[in-house]
């Protein structure tokens, strides 16, 4: 009986910290997942060897079970030359000893001297040319992966890269400001730290020793608006909202397994503790776009300097 007591008293408790969460959103339980009522999905998204592909002719989209993506972006991501005929309509890469030649609007391509059927066809849309991602990946000798939580295709490698791989090391100084009255959570052993690090917001994935940071997107039940984390590492996850001159606004997340080694963490914007804090009746007030910051704290995870996410979403 008395274990059933304390079961229920988890149980509780649990409940109670969801409903904190967005409020005016139903309860629910992490075995159930995230409540269907919200909205916001993470970006389809192409990643080459555990980098995500900034594409400047479009965006990716989905077509009939198929990515499409822009020509350029792909080959030159995969390391392939790139030529286009615009008179004669046709695509052509060439990587070491490959090389595909696609024509727009048909379905066979000419793969390595020799013809080939595709499923689909390289299009001209608004001006910007688009071939399938699968099949120009594949035949140029690259490994395709969908990842069905993230909305990702990976090629080549899911090695993530390193935040000493993509950012660089900043005197600490113009960034002090953000931990006002917080001064601890700039140190590491009561020492304050000399140097920051910076990432872009949009640059994920991006691994931080102990923590992996996946993805980051907005969600909305229509009326309270929150962020969704993709992460790897432990269970639990603590973001800060960072605005500068001590404005600290912690959030914690109602996390959901997703059973391929990686959790995802609801945060909400808007949290009515703040107003037991120094925000008082401006705490309503709070947007995602008042934020320049997201700051992530890993307890027992030391590093050379603190490390701080733009914000994607001002």
């Amino acid at each position: 009986m008395k274990g059933q007591v304390i079961v229920l008293k988890k149980m509780v408790v649990s409940l109670l910290i969801v409903a904190l969460m967005l409020p005016g959103l139903k309860t629910v339980s992490a075995a159930q997942g995230f409540d269907k009522n919200i909205v916001g999905s993470p970006k389809l998204a192409v990643l080459v060897d555990g980098k995500k592909i900034i594409f400047q002719g479009g965006d990716p989209f989905p077509e009939n079970g198929r990515v499409q993506v822009p020509l350029r972006g792909v080959g030159e991501a995969l390391g392939a030359e790139v030529d286009y005929d615009g008179v004669g309509k046709k695509v052509k890469y060439i990587r070491d000893k490959k090389s595909i030649e696609l024509t727009l609007g048909s379905k066979e391509a000419i793969v390595d001297g020799h013809v080939v059927k595709m499923d689909t066809a390289a299009k001209a849309i608004q001006g910007r040319t688009f071939v399938p991602l699968r099949f120009v990946s594949e035949n140029l000798g690259k490994t395709v992966k969908w990842d069905a939580v993230g909305n990702w295709v990976w090629i080549g490698s899911q090695e993530i890269p390193d935040i000493t791989e993509v950012t660089e090391l900043e005197d600490i100084k113009p960034y002090r400001h953000y931990y006002q009255g917080y001064e601890y959570m700039s140190q590491v052993d009561g020492k304050d730290l000399d140097f920051a690090r910076v990432i872009d917001g949009n640059a994920t994935p991006v691994q931080l020793r102990k923590l992996t940071i996946m993805d980051i997107w907005m969600v909305s039940d229509g009326k309270n608006d929150g962020i969704r984390v993709r992460y790897r590492g432990p269970d639990k996850l603590t973001i800060f909202f960072l605005q500068g001159n001590g404005d600290i606004r912690r959030r914690d997340a109602f996390v959901v397994d997703q059973g391929d080694g990686t959790y995802i963490g609801q945060f909400p914007i808007v949290s009515s503790p703040d107003n037991h804090y120094k925000y008082g009746g401006d705490w309503k007030n709070f947007k995602i776009k008042d934020i320049n910051y997201f700051f992530f704290q890993v307890t027992s995870d030391p590093d050379d300097s603190i490390r701080l996410f733009s914000n994607p979403f001002k």
